[in-house]
């Protein structure tokens, strides 16, 4: 048994040559995203992945999506929930299972959506239109195991600029550890050490973790680790492999 990742962006905040960080997870013919940047359609076009659902073939777009995770606000993991949401709602039909922390639950709607989203015009009036209209919100309390079609999903805090959540993510016979953005961090790593496979963010600045911690850590570490939120123009190397963009792997 295991399960997929489907890498629909690897890029950081400010790339031109990738997609902003994200992917989905394919089990049991369950698709579970997580975060959602610009161009979010256009890279599951790009990239045509192919979901089975009852014995039936088809290429993901948002609506073949059965719930989604935000990690946090900042635009390069949430700038396309807008426009995804109004998708669902206006052109797919139906809405979105939405799971995040208590701090991102908090702001999403009143801080992030309600602006663009909260007014329809049917051409004759305006409606006030709430969260409801378009998802259902499901926390996920930091620490507390919570189950999400076949996964179960356990969260932690990172170092980052605002509340961000890393996760382990278990299909109950094997686990991926993603770290989400994060500051370098050695009780993070130690928390993610014994997934199967792990995702970590490598980028600039202090909130983000530096290539050369990651190529510091012990090589038993490192061959199960691939490395996204890539910023523009990094070269291969020997230490790490680079996340790539439109590749499926598999966990277990």
């Amino acid at each position: 048994m295991s399960f997929d990742i489907l890498m629909n962006g690897v890029g950081n905040a400010f790339s031109r040559q990738h997609y902003g960080m994200n992917f989905l997870l394919q089990k049991d013919g369950f698709l579970l995203a997580v975060d959602c940047p610009d161009s979010y359609r256009k890279a599951l076009q790009e990239h045509a992945f192919q979901h089975g659902v009852d014995g039936q073939s088809r290429t993901v777009d948002v609506d073949a999506i059965d719930a989604i995770i935000i990690t946090h606000l900042h635009g390069d993991h949430v700038n396309g929930l807008e426009m995804s949401l109004a998708y669902r709602r206006y052109a797919a039909g139906g809405s979105w299972e939405i799971h995040t922390s208590p701090d991102v639950a908090a702001d999403l709607w009143e801080r992030r959506l309600q602006v663009s989203l909260g007014t329809s015009y049917n051409g004759e009036t305006y409606d006030k239109l709430g969260p409801a209209d378009y998802y259902q919100l499901h926390e996920i309390p930091w620490g507390e195991p919570r189950r999400i079609g076949p996964f179960e999903i356990t969260t932690r805090p990172t170092r980052h600029h605002i509340p961000t959540m890393a996760m382990r993510v278990s299909d109950g016979e094997h686990t991926l550890g993603y770290s989400c953005d994060t500051a370098y961090d050695p009780e993070l790593i130690d928390w993610l050490a014994d997934a199967d496979l792990i995702i970590h963010e490598t980028s600039f600045g202090p909130g983000h973790t530096p290539l050369k911690d990651l190529m510091a850590l012990p090589a038993g570490l490192r061959e199960k680790m691939i490395v996204g939120h890539l910023p523009e123009n990094f070269m291969p190397i020997d230490e790490l492999e680079f996340a790539r963009q439109g590749a499926r792997y598999s966990v277990g």
